[in-house]
C-alpha cells in the first residue's frame, strides 16, 4: 500500500471510526482500525463485533493494500501532526507514515485478522432528513434502559408506517416518543429495535453538511448510510412493550409554563432532593402559579414559585427530578405543557403546540 492524503481528511476519518474501537476486548485486532485502499479511496473501519463503522476519505492511491493499526496511536499521531499532507506506505505489517516534519513506523496486525463487517442485504429501505433524525434521537435515546436485564428496553423502537417514523424509548419509569416524516413515502410498514448505543452513535455522526440518511434493514441487522460513512449494527430481538396503553387519555389538569423557568426550578429543587431519591413535588396553585418543592431531613428544603397557565383540577404530584430534567433539556421550545390525569397517574410533558413529541413520566408515591 502506498497512499498520500491530507492530514485534515485522515484525522477526521480516524476520529469518526475510533469511537467504535473495542476498549475491553481480549481480541487485540479489535483495538485496531482497518486501513484499506478501495476503488481509488482510503477506507477506514472499526468494530466491536456489535457495531461496525466504515468511512471513505479522498486520497492519492499509488499502490493498493490493507493493514490494521492501533487506533489510539495512529489517531494521536495524525491529530498532533501539523503538516498538510501525510504519506502512508505499508511494508510487511508495518505502516510507515511520513510528512514534512514528522515520521513514524507503526507495527500493525494483518488485515486478514480483522473481523468482517457484514453487508446488509434486504428489501426494506428508508430515507430520512438528517437533522430530523438527529433531533429525534436526542429527544428519545436518553430514556432507554441502561442495564440489559430486559434487552428490548436497552434499544430505541423504530416504527415505520405511512410515510412516518416513530422513535420510542423507555426504561419502564419514563417513556419518550418522537414522530418524524420519511423522505421515502413508499417505505414498508415495519418495526425494529435498535441498540441505544447505535442510535447515540448515529446522532453523534450527523453533522451540518449532511442532508439525508439512508437506512437499509436486513434480517437481523441495520445499516445507516451517512454520506461517506456507513454504520452497521445488530438489531435487538424480542417484542417491545405495548407502550400506548400507558398514555393517559383522561387529562384532568393542564399547565403551560416557560421552559427555562421550569427547568431552573427543577434544577434548584434537585440540589435538595439528592438524598431523597431525587423526589420533588409539584403543587398547582390556580390560576397562575405552581410551586416546585424539595425537602431533605438531612440538608434542608427549597421552594420555587413559577408563573403558569393552569386549567383543570388542583393537584399535587411528585416526580424524579432527573427524569424531568432529561426531557426539559432537549425540548428546544420556549413553552412546555404538562398534562396530568391524577396524583398516581403518569404525567405527560410536551413542547407547546407540538404534537410530534411526548414524554411520559411515572409519578412517585409520597408520604402524606
Amino acid at each position: 500500500m502506498k497512499v498520500s492524503c491530507t492530514q485534515e481528511n485522515l484525522s477526521r476519518g480516524l476520529q469518526i471510526v475510533s469511537h467504535m474501537v473495542g476498549t475491553r476486548t481480549t481480541l487485540p485486532v479489535l483495538n485496531n482500525i482497518l486501513i484499506k485502499t478501495e476503488k481509488g479511496r482510503l477506507k477506514l473501519s472499526a468494530t466491536d463485533l456489535e457495531i461496525g463503522i466504515s468511512t471513505w476519505i479522498g486520497a492519492k492511491v499509488d499502490a493498493d493494500g490493507a493493514v490494521t493499526c492501533p487506533a489510539r496511536l495512529i489517531s494521536e499521531f495524525t491529530s498532533t501532526n501539523t503538516d498538510k499532507t501525510i504519506n502512508l506506505e505499508l511494508k510487511d505489517a508495518t505502516l510507515h507514515l511520513a510528512s514534512e516534519h514528522f515520521k513514524a513506523n507503526i507495527k500493525g496486525i494483518e488485515a486478514s485478522e480483522f473481523p468482517l463487517i457484514p453487508e446488509v442485504k434486504g428489501n426494506a429501505s428508508i430515507q430520512l432528513g438528517a437533522t430530523d433524525l438527529k433531533d429525534a434521537i436526542s429527544k428519545t435515546v436518553f430514556a432507554c434502559a441502561l442495564d440489559e436485564t430486559r434487552p428490548v428496553l436497552a434499544g430505541v423502537y423504530m416504527i415505520v408506517d405511512s410515510g412516518k417514523i416513530k422513535l420510542v424509548a423507555t426504561d419502564s419509569y419514563r417513556l419518550a416518543e418522537k414522530t418524524i416524516s420519511t423522505l421515502s413515502k413508499d417505505a414498508l410498514k415495519a418495526s425494529y429495535i435498535i441498540p441505544a448505543r447505535t442510535m447515540a452513535e448515529i446522532g453523534r455522526l450527523i453533522d451540518e453538511p449532511l442532508e439525508k440518511v439512508d437506512i437499509k434493514v436486513g434480517e437481523n441487522q441495520i445499516q445507516f448510510q451517512l454520506g461517506p460513512t456507513e454504520v452497521v449494527s445488530r438489531l435487538i430481538e424480542g417484542s417491545f412493550p405495548d407502550y400506548e396503553q400507558i398514555i393517559p387519555t383522561s387529562i384532568k389538569t393542564r399547565i403551560e409554563l416557560n421552559t427555562t423557568e421550569f427547568t431552573n426550578a427543577i434544577k434548584m429543587a434537585s440540589f435538595f432532593a439528592r438524598e431523597s431519591a431525587n423526589n420533588i413535588k409539584i403543587v398547582m396553585k390556580k390560576p397562575k402559579t405552581i410551586q416546585v418543592l424539595a425537602v431533605s431531613p438531612q440538608i434542608g428544603d427549597n421552594t420555587s414559585d413559577i408563573s403558569a397557565q393552569i386549567n383543570g383540577d388542583d393537584l399535587e404530584i411528585a416526580f424524579n427530578s432527573k427524569f424531568l430534567l432529561d426531557a426539559l433539556q432537549v425540548l428546544g421550545t420556549e413553552k412546555v405543557d404538562l398534562e396530568m390525569a391524577g396524583q398516581l397517574s403518569p404525567g405527560i410533558i410536551r413542547p407547546s403546540k407540538d404534537k410530534n413529541y411526548l414524554y411520559i413520566i411515572m409519578p412517585l408515591r409520597t408520604e402524606e
